[in-house]
């Protein structure tokens, strides 16, 4: 999901120089060079292999750009709630069907889109992190024509997805917030992530929208349900940076989980995870 060489979350255009890197929307967010087409395979295997029922619907949305952004509604056996999934940077949903599965299987339906240049959407020739923000409202809002509107809609957030998932909270009436390995100062994120390049240099210049993407202040004006899920072992978004955004929220029907043994990655693959989701949606109202 995340980087084994430097292009992996996109710092291969980064320019260098006197002790500082310059991050930029384009060379921080990690870019496909084409889309790909939409794999469902293993999600279908797993639907069969569970003997669950649930029904794939594929999406195309075309964003302000004219762009096409592509994923997929599933809507699972009796479900409790609506989940609208943004998942981590360099996590196309074709190789991430498993992830899909696991929340799917609360039960609840969940409407994932590949961010725009990622997996199966098409790509931007003027990529910015203000455009995948505009993105993530118009998902959101699809969620009304996908499911059923009498359940609780929840939008989680993973990873880097959790900045998009509270940007939605902070813009649209949501029923719930989940953060998952979520972080605060997104210079710290990208430290954690490249070790290496953190202890080479001194400090980073981030372009204003990402220099902007930041969870705590939205969280200081978000009192609605709010979980934050976090693994034992996250050495990139550590347990830490979520029990100090517990503490920013203003929100009086807040949680957090710390998953055992679990790293930034593999937090829903516990089936203690799963089943503190299920705690938290059933503290919410059905509408």
């Amino acid at each position: 999901m995340i980087l084994k060489r430097v292009g992996a979350i996109g710092l291969s255009v980064l320019a260098l120089s006197s002790c500082a890197i310059d991050v930029t929307s384009k060379a921080f967010f990690y870019q496909d060079s084409a889309p790909s087409p939409l794999a469902m395979t293993t999600l279908h295997a797993q639907i069969n292999s569970d003997e669950s029922s649930a029904g794939i619907t594929r999406v195309e949305l075309i964003n302000s750009e004219g762009i096409t952004l592509r994923g997929v509604a599933v809507a699972y056996a009796e479900p409790v709630a609506n989940i609208v999934f943004f998942p981590d940077n360099r996590m196309p949903l074709s190789e991430n069907n498993r992830v899909l599965h696991r929340v799917g299987s609360i039960p609840a339906n969940i409407l994932w889109i590949d961010y725009q240049g990622v997996g199966s959407s098409d790509k931007s020739p003027a990529f910015r992190i203000d455009n995948v923000k505009a993105d993530a409202l118009i998902t959101f809002d699809y969620v009304k024509d996908s499911f059923d509107n009498g359940l609780p809609t929840i939008i989680h957030g993973r990873g880097i997805g959790a900045y998009f998932a509270s940007y939605v909270a902070a813009n649209r009436q949501v029923d719930g917030l989940v953060l998952d390995g979520a972080f605060n100062d997104i210079s710290d994120y990208i430290a954690n992530m490249m070790p290496g390049l953190s202890n080479s240099f001194t400090s980073m210049r981030l372009q204003s929208d990402v220099h902007d993407m930041q969870i705590a202040p939205i969280l200081r004006h978000y009192d609605g349900p709010l979980w934050l899920v976090v693994g034992e072992k996250d050495v990139i978004t550590p347990p830490a940076v979520s029990e100090a955004l517990l503490a920013e929220s203003l929100s009086a029907r807040k949680q957090l989980s710390i998953i055992p043994n679990a790293r930034h990655k593999n937090t829903l693959m516990s089936p203690y995870a799963v089943e503190e989701y299920r705690r938290f949606l059933s503290q919410l109202s059905v509408r």
